[in-house]
């Protein structure tokens, strides 16, 4: 025997944000049971505004003031036995298109609008879950106008609701299930394991090890990627070093080869390393190194006699003036260099 499934809450003015977002799955915490993948087949209801706006515009009929914990909506789940939705296709998309079963949204959807009316400000089809079902925000306004969810979701009317649910499904070959306080059945969360199992809970109980598993894995993964983090910048820090000593050891070899004179030095080093030595030296003018005497030279640069035991620094205009004074040097005249 298949059944028409009808369950109440009330949702209070604090919790209201939370249901619509599980509702039209804006939720970034959702229930673990939920498939991502047939969440594009649900519907929710295209109304002006937001649900809040619609709810505001409800209350805006009340002469007293609404408390901030005042349950502001009455929610119904309107649904039908598993095996009933199973046997008319059980592939989702398939059953989404089901002329059966599009004919059972309108018949719930017809009820709900005989009870409640304009009252109903939400209204969304999910078919990503267990078993599709449809919630309904309801807000719980009395005959004469006050906002009252005890009245609205009282024992006796919560009890016609289900008869008259239970009446309006018969042309679907669904019944009314035997009344709660006779089976003293609770419903069960999905959170929650059955004493009996259950697939649903099973599944749900899974769903949540496998989460659990995922965030531990995830854990680990961020701890690697920062351990991976510090050793790329210990390594690049390394290899720094290492270019250093690299570059040093080569400087010290260089000086030795040098020092042995089995290294032959680039002009340009030596002539800076020749300035280097000599840098106390003042410079020469032209008018004194008209009369200086070359002592030294490297490049286009000499260390010039002034006499008196004074020497300066030196720059021709190229090194071929050095080597041409070094020459005259050598065959003994005492001439300076020519500009």
């Amino acid at each position: 025997m298949h059944y028409a499934i009808l369950r109440h809450a009330k949702i209070k003015a604090p919790l209201m944000g939370a249901a619509v977002a599980h509702n039209h799955r804006t939720s970034k915490v959702e229930k673990c049971n939920i498939d991502a993948a047939l969440t594009p087949l649900n519907q929710v209801m295209k109304g002006q505004g937001t649900v809040a706006e619609r709810l505001a515009d409800k209350l805006k009929v009340l002469t007293t003031k609404v408390r901030k914990d005042a349950v502001v909506a009455v929610e119904l789940v309107l649904s039908a036995s598993p095996e009933w939705f199973d046997g008319l296709a059980k592939d989702r998309k398939a059953l989404h298109g089901h002329l059966k079963f599009r004919e059972w949204v309108n018949a719930s959807m017809a009820w709900a609008r005989a009870e409640f009316g304009k009252n109903i400000v939400d209204v969304s089809l999910h078919m990503d879950e267990s078993s599709p079902h449809m919630h309904l925000l309801a807000v719980p306004l009395t005959r004469d106008g006050r906002l009252c969810a005890k009245e609205v979701t009282s024992r006796a009317q919560m009890i016609r609701r289900q008869d008259s649910y239970a009446e309006a499904m018969k042309g679907f070959g669904l019944s009314r299930g035997d009344p709660a306080q006779e089976t003293k059945r609770k419903h069960i969360k999905l959170t929650e394991k059955p004493q009996g199992g259950g697939k649903a809970s099973e599944l749900a109980a899974q769903l949540a090890e496998a989460h659990k598993q995922n965030a531990l894995l995830e854990k680990r993964v961020a701890d690697l990627r920062r351990h991976a983090q510090t050793y790329a910048r210990d390594l690049q820090e390394t290899r720094v070093e290492l270019e250093k000593t690299k570059f040093q050891l080569q400087r010290l070899v260089d000086l030795q080869a040098e020092k042995e004179g089995t290294r032959e030095i680039e002009p340009e080093d030596a002539m800076a390393r020749f300035l280097d030595e000599h840098k106390e030296l003042p410079w020469v003018d032209d008018k004194q190194a008209s009369v200086g005497t070359l002592v030294a030279s490297e490049g286009r640069f000499a260390v010039l006699h002034l006499g008196r035991g004074r020497h300066g620094l030196y720059e021709f205009d190229s090194p071929e003036q050095v080597k041409e004074l070094s020459r005259g040097k050598d065959r003994g005249r005492d001439s300076g260099p020519s500009r």
